[in-house]
């Protein structure tokens, strides 16, 4: 079929008069549409008929996409006597414009984690406001596609439209993304989100929220380092691999990093948990649950806490008190404990994955002799009993007997210690009967039993070479 002309085209008004009517014709420019309008000439005469119809089309080269439902309508009236106008009698195939060449993202959102609401089917999470496309090095992040040829149109005239391409895209290529020798292949270079929005493309390692984290910015999930200007209410999570700062304060909510942590303040109200891969900062701690690989410090408080840290416990100005706190790098505080005998135990130089290990343990120890001691004379086998109880005594042994290079049992007091704490170094474990003042380090005694209350000494020096000099000492004296 032949192609329509590039000239610009305007509207045809076709008319026809006959003695018993008028019809008329409107195709407009781009030829894709035929309207048409009849009416009964009043002076007698034969109406249109189908045969006066199918002429004039052909005359006119109206020959696709006609409505037949329209045909039936206009023979109809014209067959009562009826005028008509704008029918639409005729519609052609318009050419559809190629799409312009685009960045396919190869990269998808993540999957909701197990226990978030979004998993179940009568609730939604409405925290969960944005979508974080996570990359690593050398992760595919997407493909620069070709524009589209785009699909041929048909006039009424039966006159093939011929159809427009796309545009090829110019992309925009941003920092961490490498353009593969292929040409359309695009690789991540650094940790971090994808920004893409039509021909940036970009791998981004800082996330910044430049107020509150709430329903509007929603929960974070990103590889990359997160900092927040404001605060994070109560409910909502911050997960960033590479670190967190937060300016503000934080409710009851979940922040975990593999790097450091900061925050200005965390009142978790007993629901708040950080896990924290690097070191913990803080003005102050309250009801909150912390794992920490680093240390954690505390400028002003520390307040009913629940820490297991793998470096030491430090809080500058207040002091520690409430709950339980766990350090292998040792525990150094202002004040240790409250005048109200708040129940305080902090435990020193222990790995807590340990102390959890050897809990289960003694807890299946503790079955172990009470399903023997409960078994009928009949049933009880001694040899399998005395084997099984010897394997978990060995197990408790062998922790027991792990060495880590940064271990310190010590607590440093530098004004105050209140009675009523309960302080563990190692396996000895003692609650203070009175209260000390400080400045005062506190350390195990392995010549008399109990504690060394000496004169305060800072966390860089371990506790194990300052017994050792109270050992080497009375040995010297022995000697004498």
């Amino acid at each position: 079929m032949s192609e329509p002309s590039a000239e610009p085209q305007k509207t045809i008004v076709l008319q026809a008069k006959r003695q018993g009517y008028t019809v008329s014709f409107e195709i407009t420019p781009n030829r894709l549409e035929c309207w048409c309008s009849y009416a009964p000439s009043g002076l007698g005469g034969a109406p249109l008929t189908e045969t006066d119809l199918t002429g004039f089309l052909r005359q006119y080269k109206i020959l696709e996409g006609i409505q037949q439902e329209s045909l039936q309508r206009l023979l109809h009236a014209a067959a009562t006597g009826t005028a008509v106008s704008n029918l639409l009698l005729a519609v052609g195939t318009p050419m559809v414009v190629g799409r312009n060449g685009f960045i396919n993202l190869a990269v998808q959102p993540p999957a909701p984690e197990e226990g978030d609401a979004g998993n179940n089917d009568n609730q939604v999470d409405f925290r969960q406001v944005q979508v974080f496309l996570n990359v690593d090095p050398g992760d595919l992040i997407g493909t620069i596609m070709a524009p589209e040829p785009g699909t041929p149109g048909m006039t009424i005239h039966g006159e093939t439209i011929p159809p427009q391409a796309g545009v090829p895209l110019s992309v925009k290529i941003g920092q961490n993304v490498r353009l593969d020798d292929d040409g359309v292949s695009l690789f991540a270079t650094a940790t971090g989100r994808i920004y893409c929005k039509e021909a940036d493309i970009s791998v981004e390692e800082l996330y910044t929220v430049s107020g509150d984290v709430d329903f509007k910015v929603g929960n974070i999930q990103f590889k990359g380092f997160v900092e927040i200007k404001g605060d994070v209410l109560d409910g909502f999570s911050v997960q960033a691999d590479k670190g967190i700062r937060i300016h503000g304060n934080v409710g009851a909510c979940t922040i975990k990093s593999q790097g450091d942590i900061s925050v200005c303040g965390m009142n978790g109200q007993g629901r708040g948990t950080i896990v924290c891969g690097g070191n913990l900062n803080a003005n102050f701690l309250y009801d909150t649950a912390i794992e920490c690989d680093g240390t954690v410090t505390a400028e002003v408080e520390i307040r009913n806490c629940t820490i297991n840290c793998l470096g030491a416990i430090k809080v500058a100005k207040g002091g520690l008190a409430g709950g339980e706190s766990v350090a292998l790098g040792g525990i150094e505080t202002a004040v240790l404990g409250t005048v109200t005998s708040l129940k305080t135990r902090v435990i020193a130089g222990a790995h807590h994955r340990d102390l959890f290990e050897i809990n289960q343990l003694f807890n299946d120890l503790k079955q172990l002799i009470e399903q023997f001691s409960s078994s009928p004379a009949a049933l009880k086998n001694p040899m399998d009993f005395s084997v099984r109880k010897l394997a978990i005594t060995k197990q408790i042994q062998e922790i027991r007997s792990r060495v880590y290079e940064n271990c310190n049992p010590k607590v440093n007091v530098r004004k105050h210690l209140y009675e009523g704490v309960t302080i563990v170094l190692g396996t000895l474990s003692e609650q203070v009967k009175e209260e000390r003042d400080g400045p005062l380090t506190i350390i195990e005694n392995t010549l008399e039993g109990g504690f060394r209350y000496l004169g305060m000494t800072g966390l860089e020096f371990r506790a194990a070479d300052i017994e050792q000099s109270f050992v080497l000492q009375a040995q010297r004296e022995n000697a004498a």
